[in-house]
């Protein structure tokens, strides 16, 4: 027998005896309960529920066990009336973000998700999410020493939620409402070379583009499980940087029924980042107005400057470096808008997200999850009167003077614009408003992005900027810079990890022990490993969506134009638990400290890996077992 299959037959039998130690734990747990640790059972389960857990917990080391021996990898138009154009761009710019991504029809097949129309007909829940998505992750695997990779196969697949008229960004009105979208001198003299054509900042066309405003504006969603009759037992959740929403491509061990994703108990929605490849709205996107027959939206006349715009490789007008700057509430608010308008939700039970997505989170605690009944005074102040405008019921235009002694504010009133205030989207639930979200769980994140993250993201940033196809901005699709991609990908492996992951993993070894020890030529494994990963995500983004993601990343500010961080943290009531991970060098823990601390309601929980920040994607028991006991405690 081969040395290396009788060592896989060692580590085989080892960990199965391990894994049934674990069984065993888990039944006494389950007996004499340990809510920290383990999923805790409704108060009011029957045997057969608990009995339920067991098996789902039986179910996830069975599949954790198969990952271990070798994981080392890697519709309709809604909401308003559109004409043929709009229609006809939505279409084609879904098609377009696809583009940049990889689309698996076999896991559309193996997860198949519930429909979005009026009736939300039961279709069957992915009864095998683990076992399909580490399959994925095996295929994509690295042959030479790679470290455990957080994403399967990834997908645009999915639902599209349209705003109905202009979607008005934070932005709106800041610098006036129409102006250059660029720094003066920002494009380079024309290149007889590239394909793309450039023109001055100071051409007329430029001139007539509207800052902050999105029409029309698109996102992609995912939804699993079946909507109860209350509408209201709904779980969103929130996907990091470089995901999607195709929730079984990075949370998978976390979906299907029995698990903390329960799609017997909860109906799952998924939603999509407003600027991202994967199916909603973004740089790749068609730029309307600038077709052969002109069109609505941002151009200011019919056909206007199509001759100086980025193209794509189909030669169309595409946003490109163009796309106007979004926050993340403007990503939060959009997804607000299809949860109450779209799919008609009457209440959230809980937001979930980690990273960029738990920068979400954050956001929906405060425009959801807190409540300024109508009439109540705070200090000084006064609350403008309740009105029912496009999020359904909030907290809109009578906020112009801020919310009295305690010095929240926004930038609503009389100049008009999108109120981003706090409890802005609640629901009348019982007789009584309450906050449209009803709990919620951030996972390694902070209040606000901070000077160490802002200096990562634009180290990414200088590399792309970097590569002379950057072209400030003016990218050729036939040629883009993916040299400067490649390398901030590689600065971000290596920010989501630890020191201490990578010595465990790849040491001082090398991929050829006969090459040179040191030096330019030296083969290390973990340069090859970074190498990898570079040139892996060429095919799944592309460059100025991730400029543009990263600049929206460094948007949050939960204190941005409301008052301080503490003050408005203290206003959301409901209740939150606040997932850190003690090795992420990234998100370090004391930012998830002060969100506990400034929060009433909030409890901090730990999860132990030496994964760095991409532990909330590696280490899905632990954040499983805190979800579930999270969600069986506030049921």
């Amino acid at each position: 027998m081969p040395h290396h299959r009788l060592s896989l037959d060692i580590v085989n039998v080892i960990a199965t005896a391990l894994a049934r130690i674990h069984v065993t734990l888990a039944t006494l747990s389950l007996t004499f309960g340990k809510p920290d640790t383990l999923v805790r059972p409704r108060q009011s389960a029957t045997s057969t529920r608990q009995l339920s857990t067991f098996t789902s917990f039986n179910n996830r080391v069975d599949n954790s066990l198969s990952a271990m021996r070798d994981y080392d990898g890697d519709n309709a138009f809604k909401g308003g009336t559109m004409n043929a154009t709009t229609k006809m761009m939505i279409t084609m710019n879904r098609g377009l973000s696809r583009g940049y991504a990889t689309v698996s029809s076999s896991a559309s097949a193996m997860f198949p998700r519930s429909t979005t129309s009026s009736t939300f007909a039961t279709s069957s829940p992915p009864t095998a999410a683990t076992t399909a998505t580490t399959a994925a992750r095996h295929l994509s695997k690295d042959s030479n020493n790679s470290m455990d990779d957080e994403y399967g196969a990834m997908t645009s697949a999915g639902s599209t939620y349209t705003h109905p008229s202009p979607y008005q960004l934070e932005s709106f009105g800041m610098f006036g409402h129409y102006g250059a979208v660029a720094p003066p001198n920002m494009y380079a003299p024309p290149s007889s070379s590239s394909g793309v054509e450039e023109t001055s900042i100071d051409a007329p066309q430029n001139k007539n583009l509207p800052r902050g405003i999105l029409h029309p504006a698109f996102i992609n969603y995912n939804t699993y499980g079946t909507l109860n009759t209350a509408r209201d037992n709904v779980i969103v959740i929130c996907h990091a940087l470089t995901g999607n929403a195709s929730l079984e491509a990075w949370w998978g061990e976390l979906l299907g029924p029995g698990r903390a994703f329960d799609t017997e108990r909860y109906f799952i929605v998924c939603c999509n980042i407003l600027g991202s490849c994967y199916g909603s709205c973004g740089p790749s996107s068609l730029r309307p107005g600038y077709g052969s027959g002109g069109g609505e939206g941002n151009s200011g006349g019919e056909g206007r400057g199509r001759a100086n715009v980025p193209r794509n490789a189909s030669n169309e007008p595409i946003y490109g470096i163009d796309f106007p700057d979004v926050s993340v509430r403007d990503t939060v608010r959009l997804q607000l808008l299809l949860l109450k308008n779209e799919l008609k939700i009457n209440s959230i039970k809980c937001v979930i997200g980690g990273s960029f997505g738990g920068m979400q989170v954050m956001e929906y605690c405060v425009m959801a999850g807190a409540t300024r009944p109508v009439g109540t005074v705070s200090g000084g102040g006064g609350v403008g009167g309740m009105n029912v405008g496009v999020g359904g019921l909030g907290l809109g235009g009578g906020l112009g003077g801020g919310l009295g002694g305690n010095g929240l504010h926004n930038r609503s009133g009389k100049n008009g614009g999108i109120p981003y205030g706090i409890g802005e989207f609640v629901s009348r639930r019982n007789g009584r408003i309450e906050p449209f979200v009803r709990s919620a769980v951030p996972i390694a994140c902070g209040a606000a992005h901070t000077a160490w993250q802002i200096a990562i993201s634009e180290t990414q940033r200088q590399a792309i900027y970097a590569d002379p196809k950057w072209r400030n901005g003016r990218v050729d699709p036939h040629d883009p810079p993916n040299s400067g991609l490649s390398v901030a990908r590689q600065i971000g492996m290596v920010s989501y990890r630890t020191p201490l992951g990578y010595q465990k993993k790849f040491g001082r070894a090398l991929t050829d022990e006969s090459g040179p020890s040191y030096g330019s030529r030296a083969p290390w494994q973990v340069k090859s490993y970074l190498e990898y990963q570079g040139k892996k995500f060429l095919g799944r983004f592309d460059p100025v969506t991730y400029v543009k993601l990263t600049e929206q990343m460094d948007s949050h500010d939960v204190g941005r134009g409301r008052g301080t961080i503490e003050q408005v943290l203290s206003h959301v009531e409901i209740p939150v638990c606040v997932l850190g991970i003690d090795s992420d060098v990234l998100y370090p823990l004391h930012e998830q400290e002060e969100l506990a601390k400034h929060m009433p309601n909030a409890e901090l929980k730990i999860i132990h890996s030496d994964a760095g920040h991409d532990g909330f994607l590696l280490e899905q028991d632990q954040v499983a077992a805190h979800i579930k006991s999270f969600l069986y405690s506030h049921e």
